[in-house]
């Protein structure tokens, strides 16, 4: 099977970042430019840049193009978890955002974790980014781009509060930011509060061996 088809059987499940359909492919960086490159002239994908530190990430989308190349394949097709997002959570409008959900998802996958982007739940105030679940773990995850440091009026507080809707929906409070700094404040505030579990992007991605939840407490 050559390369374009595999890469668009993988697209068509749901993933959409590059490092992952890399990873799923097993190519290094020089092979997966050149297939990347391929798929572009043919118009079968489109890529979005986005930073995390210094390492740029790049989100695939199937074209219609793909998209029809994945019908003749006989693929069993799926919304990529991008289109999710932004159906669900307004990633057109929070990129950001989405991208960090996106990112995560793939670092839960490499630690063996099946993901669920926007799951649905039965809790009319619980909206949680992502579900992860491995064997008899199952944890409706936040993921936070920013520090929220300022909290004075607690309960009037929507970020707030959303804390404390996860921790009545599961028991404790599950947290995922994009690097160490984000994740100290954010856990000043969580663990006096709460039991739970937190993890930022920068450590797991330097470190793919690491447990997915750096905190626990």
């Amino acid at each position: 099977m050559r390369r374009v088809d595999q890469a668009i059987r993988v697209l068509v499940g749901g993933v959409c970042l590059r490092a992952e359909l890399q990873d799923r492919l097993g190519l290094s960086g020089g092979a997966m430019a050149r297939l990347l490159d391929a798929m572009t002239r043919e118009e079968l994908v489109s890529q979005r840049l986005f930073a995390s530190g210094q390492t740029r990430y790049g989100v695939l989308r199937l074209t219609p193009q793909g998209m029809n190349l994945a019908v003749a394949l006989g693929c069993q097709m799926r919304k990529s978890e991008w289109d999710i997002l932004a159906e669900r959570h307004n990633a057109e409008r929070n990129p950001k955002h989405a991208f960090a959900v996106l990112l995560f998802a793939y670092q839960a996958r490499r630690r063996g974790w099946e993901v669920t982007v926007c799951p649905p739940v039965a809790h009319p105030r619980f909206a949680p980014d992502v579900l992860v679940e491995k064997e008899a773990e199952q944890v409706y995850v936040e993921v936070e781009v920013y520090a929220h440091k300022n909290r004075r009026n607690e309960y009037s507080n929507v970020w707030v509060r959303k804390w404390i809707t996860q921790n009545q929906a599961q028991g404790r409070v599950a947290v995922c930011t994009m690097n160490p700094v984000r994740l100290k404040n954010i856990l000043e505030y969580l663990r006096p509060r709460f039991s739970g579990v937190g993890t930022e992007l920068a450590t797991l991605a330097k470190r793919p061996e690491s447990d997915l939840w750096l905190e626990r407490w």
